[in-house]
């Protein structure tokens, strides 16, 4: 029992050829209040390249036996693939499982078997083939596309690490250029006053939680209540530290006792909130 490739000719081309051209796209849209935010997206040219070559293969496997003095041979064809089906596809591709699994009974060989016979006669073709393809201008181009839309993913991840999920492509198009420069600074802006809320409030918290505990009468300074001097932009301020602050010094987040909370609390009534 061996495997055997069949060549033949196709009469129409693969259609299928590599796109030409990444070309950037843009979606605008906005929810009610709020100014249109544009997406910089990608899609590519509706112009392929050609694939001239029209050779095909068929593959099959034979068996030759004897029976009655007489040699007798018996096929069984598995699939039929174009030149450039070998490029973009397993031969796997090409054929139904349960198929397959009936033509396996019949030959009486099991499906490792059966792809050790596939390989060994393919092999030597699909290298050709690849070799072949890896002169021509649309593998350049198309190994191009890979590395541009790679770069995309890493840059786009390494800036949503930075400024958040979904941000990149606000600022960004497909080939790293540079479409909204506004928006990119209103991002640093944000992060740079989300970084000194966090400095402020955590400095704040270290201050006051050493007053009290160091203190005289074991924090008599911050005992009893009193009203606020805080005017309302200072507690609108107060309350966002507040906020952060108490997700971070949650027993649950933490793991102490609960004396960091219970503190925080207190600097709540203080600060008048």
């Amino acid at each position: 029992m061996f495997c055997v490739i069949q060549k033949i000719q196709k009469k129409k081309q693969d259609p299928y050829g590599t796109r030409k051209e990444i070309i950037v796209s843009e979606t605008t849209f906005g929810f009610a209040g709020e100014e249109p935010k544009t997406s910089y997206g990608y899609t590519y040219s509706d112009e392929r390249f050609e694939r001239p070559v029209l050779d095909a293969y068929k593959i099959s496997i034979h068996h030759s036996y004897r029976e009655n003095g007489k040699v007798k041979k018996k096929q069984w064809v598995i699939c039929t693939m174009g030149y450039y089906d070998f490029i973009d596809f397993w031969y796997g591709d090409h054929y139904i499982s349960r198929a397959l699994e009936e033509k396996l009974n019949e030959m009486g060989i099991d499906e490792d078997t059966f792809h050790e016979m596939i390989n060994a006669k393919l092999e030597p073709l699909v290298e050709q083939i690849e070799l072949e393809f890896q002169q021509t201008e649309e593998y350049r181009v198309k190994k191009e596309q890979e590395a541009i839309l790679r770069a995309h993913r890493e840059a786009e991840a390494a800036f949503e690490r930075v400024y958040g999920q979904g941000e990149y492509r606000y600022c960004y198009d497909i080939f790293g250029t540079l479409q909204n420069p506004a928006y990119l600074e209103e991002l640093k802006v944000k992060k740079k006053v989300q970084e000194e809320y966090k400095r402020r409030s955590e400095e704040a918290f270290e201050r006051n939680y050493e007053k009290y505990y160091s203190g005289s009468g074991g924090g008599s300074s911050y005992s009893a209540a009193s009203s606020s001097n805080y005017n309302e932009d200072e507690k609108k301020m107060l309350h966002e530290i507040y906020r952060m602050v108490s997700k971070k010094f949650h027993p649950d987040v933490c793991g102490d006792d609960g004396s960091k909370m219970k503190f925080l609390t207190k600097l709540k009534e203080q600060w008048g909130l």
